[in-house]
C-alpha cells in the first residue's frame, strides 16, 4: 500500500512539472496578454561592438502568413564603463519618449551594473499605424497597405546584418 501511494504521489509530481513546461507562449502588449502560441515564430540575432561596450540584439516576430503581428525586441549593451551606459541609456530614453502614448507600443529601458537593455514591444494588429508611420517616416518602412510586413522586416534586418531562424512548436513549449 506504501509504496502504491508513492509511486501515486511521483506520478503527481512528474505531471505538475510536465504541465508547468508546456505552457503555452504569452507576450504582453499594453497591459493585455497576448497567446502567440498559434502564430509563426522567427527569432533573429545580431551582434555588435562599440568602442567599449558589446552589443547584444535580439528580435522575436510573431506571425500569420505574411503578416507581422508582434515584433519584440531586445537590446542590450554591455560594458565596464559607467559614461558608456549612460550614454546609451539616454539614447534609448530618448528615442522611447517619440513614442510616448502610442498604445501597443511598449518600450522600456532597465540600467545594471555592467549593462543597459532597451526592451520593446509592438502589437501591430492594434498600433495605430498612422500614427507609428508619423513618427518613422515613410521611407524604409515594413508597411503595406496599413499592414506590417514580415518580408519587408525581415529585409531590413538582413540589410543590418542579423541572422534569423524559424522556432518550432517544440522550441516554444520547451521550459
Amino acid at each position: 500500500m506504501k509504496r502504491r501511494s508513492s509511486l501515486l504521489v511521483l506520478l503527481l509530481v512528474l505531471l505538475l512539472l510536465v504541465t508547468g513546461c508546456v505552457e503555452k507562449e504569452i507576450v504582453e502588449t499594453n497591459g493585455e496578454k497576448v497567446n502567440v502560441g498559434k502564430m509563426q515564430h522567427k527569432h533573429c540575432t545580431r551582434l555588435g561592438n562599440a568602442d567599449g561596450a558589446e552589443v547584444n540584439l535580439n528580435y522575436d516576430l510573431y506571425y500569420t502568413d505574411d503578416i507581422l503581428n508582434i515584433l519584440k525586441s531586445e537590446e542590450q549593451v554591455v560594458s565596464e564603463s559607467s559614461d558608456i551606459l549612460t550614454t546609451y541609456e539616454d539614447a534609448y530614453k530618448q528615442i522611447h519618449s517619440n513614442y510616448q502614448g502610442l498604445d501597443y507600443y511598449d518600450a522600456n529601458v532597465v540600467r545594471e551594473n555592467n549593462s543597459v537593455t532597451s526592451t520593446i514591444t509592438i502589437n501591430y494588429d492594434k498600433v495605430d499605424i498612422n500614427r507609428l508611420i508619423a513618427i518613422e517616416g515613410e521611407e524604409d518602412n515594413i508597411f503595406e497597405d496599413g499592414k506590417a510586413k514580415v518580408d519587408k522586416w525581415l529585409e531590413l534586418a538582413k540589410k543590418l546584418g542579423a541572422k534569423c531562424t524559424d522556432v518550432t512548436e517544440e522550441e516554444n513549449s520547451e521550459a
